[in-house]
């Protein structure tokens, strides 16, 4: 009876307190089919297209290499007697002293070692599961949009803003959990105002598994939306039912996650921000949000306006406001938490929010037509400045601040800078589409080529960078980087320095051993081959040389034939895919 009653309310609170859905004009209030499959099928393409094409990148490697111990063990080892998993300086908590890993949840380890059982141990099999999470991400967004606004119209424009997100699509198309937590946090906050609603047993026993699936998924997130959420009630008009359903909710999660926080607990204690400030990283983040999230152009007079309307006003909050400012709340919640507890400025720590920032950027969109219509606008011209306005966003960066992009300049201080400023016409969703339909040459690619060619199984290689790429390819071949070289019971057979030489110090095993040496140099179209953030890509990044140098130690010198000599010989190792 009491959620009845509940519901009731909150209808009555969208029909008196400005609720934004007007049938009349935006179209049929029945679940469009068409316009779902087309936005869904969309993003499938953009998230499935050439997916298997580029090699695996150093943390991708990461989680491949753990799901492959999965399928072994049953659980993610760091050791598995040949090859160690370890790429932090100074290992803090990577493991335990069983080489049990827990310096990540194991959500994305499990998704993946299951993608492997069915698929096989390939590079698309490795990235499938995470884009299926971002292709669900954007239908739930559509769902549940359309669910509580009841236009097809404005379900589509929130989920078509997520669907040609290239900063979301760059980082569905990983082996790494950015995807599975995107879709994570929007179940958490979808089931949360689905509870409001019903607050029944069905309700807060999903609230209490969607949150324990964003722990086990990634639970820096869930530490930092927790607040937000806590916040919500408020926001949500939330009453003695709805605060025990919550309550409910919280305790199962509680029980659900208490193996993780028992296996994780160093690795919580130790999580902190490094050596840095609050604000610096604050700034970056809130760049990175105005550039691929929602523009501050937009948010600030948009948030200005609607506070400004609910102090003259004198009707309760509609039920789409109140999902609104809990979107804000779990938005802000995880700029602020990252920007705090994260070690530098990356655009992957905002991943989770970024269908919540979408939802947000649509309903500015909605407003600003309703606004114009208000004012005397005639219908076709509201709607043409609603979509120019959509396609403004999508191909320039006249709404975003005029900033450069944040990296870390000791990294990449051998890009063009220059070339990273604020450009009127930006080619980024153009570039991810030209990117994802061609192939594009890496030197992890070119390692693996040549790890394939020159090493025989249960010999040894080293890398000075990707040897994590290294180790999921050749399981059988024992693979050192600069942080287990010492581990060495000799001489590798297989030096291979990148992008990163200086990491080993090839100099001292020179003295002590032969080598031969052969400088392979290799084109290279995007700096951080599949590397998730849009600065290091196709479209923001100058092609450049990088030099492979390959050290062969001298009795595989019979070897040194399969090396490639010519331009032809390049191009062969250059595209030859796994």
């Amino acid at each position: 009876m009491e959620s009845t009653e509940r519901e009731d309310s909150l209808t009555h609170d969208n029909q008196q307190g400005g609720g934004i859905a007007l049938p009349g004009e935006y179209g049929s209030t029945n679940f469009n089919w068409m316009v779902f499959l087309l936005i869904v099928g969309l993003s499938a393409v953009l998230c499935f297209c050439g997916l298997g094409r580029r090699t695996l990148w150093q943390d991708e490697g990461e989680t491949a290499v753990l799901a492959q111990r999965v399928l072994i063990y049953g659980i993610p080892r760091a050791l598995d007697g040949y090859n160690l998993v370890y790429q932090e300086p100074g290992g803090l908590y990577q493991y335990d002293k069983n080489y049990l890993w827990t310096y990540h949840p194991w959500g994305q380890f499990y998704l993946t070692a299951a993608s492997f059982a069915v698929l096989g141990q390939t590079t698309f099999a490795a990235r499938f599961p995470f884009a299926v999470c971002g292709v669900l991400t954007v239908a739930l967004l559509y769902v549940f949009v359309w669910r509580h606004w009841r236009s097809p119209a404005v379900a589509a424009l929130s989920a078509l803003l997520l669907a040609t997100s290239t900063a979301f699509v760059l980082h569905c198309r990983q082996c790494r959990y950015y995807g599975l937590s995107a879709f994570t946090c929007l179940l958490v906050v979808v089931v949360f105002v689905e509870m409001m609603k019903r607050p029944c047993r069905q309700w807060w026993i999903m609230f209490g598994v969607a949150l324990a699936a964003q722990f086990y998924t990634d639970f820096g997130t869930l530490v930092v939306i927790l607040p937000s959420l806590v916040i919500s009630l408020w926001s949500m008009n939330a009453r003695r039912g709805e605060l025990i359903a919550t309550a409910k909710g919280f305790a199962l999660a509680v029980l659900l996650i208490m193996p993780g926080l028992l296996l994780h607990r160093h690795r919580l204690v130790a999580a902190g921000g490094g050596n840095h400030t609050f604000l610096s990283m604050l700034w970056p983040h809130i760049c990175f949000f105005d550039n691929w999230f929602v523009p501050l152009l937009f948010l600030v007079p948009a948030a200005a306006v609607f506070v400004l309307r609910q102090a003259k006003s004198d009707r309760c909050l509609s039920e789409q406001n109140r999902i609104i400012i809990t979107c804000v709340f779990v938005i802000c919640a995880d700029v602020a938490g990252m920007a705090w507890i994260v070690p530098g400025p990356s655009v992957h720590y905002l991943m989770p929010s970024i269908s919540l920032a979408k939802l947000v950027l649509g309903m500015i969109f909605v407003e600003g037509y309703v606004l114009l219509r208000q004012k005397g606008l005639s219908l076709m011209p509201a709607k043409i400045i609603v979509i120019a306005g959509f396609f403004i966003l999508m191909f320039s960066d006249v709404f975003s601040l005029p900033v450069q992009y944040f990296v870390r300049g000791d990294e990449y201080k051998d890009l063009d800078f220059c070339s990273k400023s604020k450009p009127f016409i930006r080619t980024e969703f153009t570039g991810l589409i030209y990117e994802i339909t061609h192939d594009f040459v890496c030197p992890d690619r070119l390692a693996v080529n040549l790890v394939d060619s020159l090493v025989e199984p249960e010999e040894t290689a080293a890398a000075s960078y990707g040897e994590l790429v290294l180790m999921f390819y050749r399981p059988d071949v024992r693979v050192y980087g600069p942080d287990t070289l010492s581990n060495a019971a000799g001489a590798p057979d297989l030096f291979i320095l990148g992008k990163t030489p200086w990491l080993i110090n090839i100099e001292e095993w020179l003295k002590k051993y032969a080598y031969i040496q052969c400088l392979i140099p290799v084109p290279v179209a995007t700096f951080g081959g599949n590397f998730p953030e849009p600065s290091g890509h196709y479209f923001s990044t100058s092609s450049r040389q990088c030099i492979l140098q390959v050290y062969l130690r001298r009795d595989h010198e019979n070897r040194i034939s399969k090396l490639p000599k010519t331009a032809e010989e390049l191009e062969v190792y250059l595209h030859r895919c796994h």
